[in-house]
């Protein structure tokens, strides 16, 4: 099936990049990380508090790295 999606800039590049990586088309890669997300929502966030700093940590079944917090900023 056939949609358009709008995607933020650097959403878009970074998918571009990652799907040039792995050797597969845009269109692949999207579907691929839809269906990674999309079974990420069966799974409720864990909330613990960080021993160190005290403060609430949210696991959502991935680590969010710096580059992807940095992604986000720049994107709004």
């Amino acid at each position: 099936m056939r949609s358009t999606v709008d995607l933020p800039p650097a959403v878009r590049r970074r998918v571009e990049a990652l799907a040039a990586s792995r050797g597969q088309s845009v269109s692949a890669t999207i579907a691929e990380l839809t269906i990674r997300g999309l079974a990420q929502l069966d799974e409720p966030p864990v909330i613990t508090i960080d021993e160190v700093s005290g403060f609430p940590v949210v696991s959502i079944g991935r680590p969010i790295t710096s580059e992807q917090v940095a992604v986000m900023l720049d994107d709004e």
